[in-house]
């Protein structure tokens, strides 16, 4: 009698065990992947007139056939390598002599964090990740 008693409860244990894995009141969800930006390959630059002074900087990246696309790639390279600066500028030029505005291809404004944001762009920049770049891109001769 003890066996078959140790049986039924076993038997009964198991079923409802079963059971309640299988209820349908949680339903599996999937984790979506996250998803990868494919950002295009930085193109080769040359680094021109760069400034860094009072926790600001800014840089001429010299791509003599830019294009917007090869230029926002290439700001995003360099901003890679900002270490220091709360602010910073970052031009590409087609030519070492382009000098104003009016010879960007691309102007990228970089700032570390929220704050530096504020104070030194105004709040132009917002993000919801730190650092980020704001970018104006004109192309004037292209």
């Amino acid at each position: 009698m003890r066996a078959r008693t140790i049986t039924v409860t076993t038997t009964g244990l198991l079923l409802a065990v079963l059971t309640a894995c299988s209820s349908g009141a949680q339903e599996d969800k999937a984790v979506e992947a996250p998803k990868v930006v494919d950002l295009p390959k930085a193109p080769a630059y040359t680094v021109a007139n760069k400034i860094e002074k009072f926790g600001v900087g800014s840089v001429d990246l010299v791509i003599p056939s830019a294009t917007v696309e090869s230029a926002k790639a290439a700001i995003q390279d360099y901003a890679k390598t900002i270490d220091g600066p709360l602010n910073y500028g970052i031009n590409v030029i087609r030519s070492k002599t382009d000098k104003g505005i009016e010879d960007y291809v691309c102007h990228g404004e970089w700032a570390r964090d929220e704050q530096a944001a504020r104070v030194y762009t105004g709040g132009r920049i917002t993000s919801d990740t730190w650092p980020a770049i704001k970018m104006y891109c004109s192309n004037p001769k292209g």
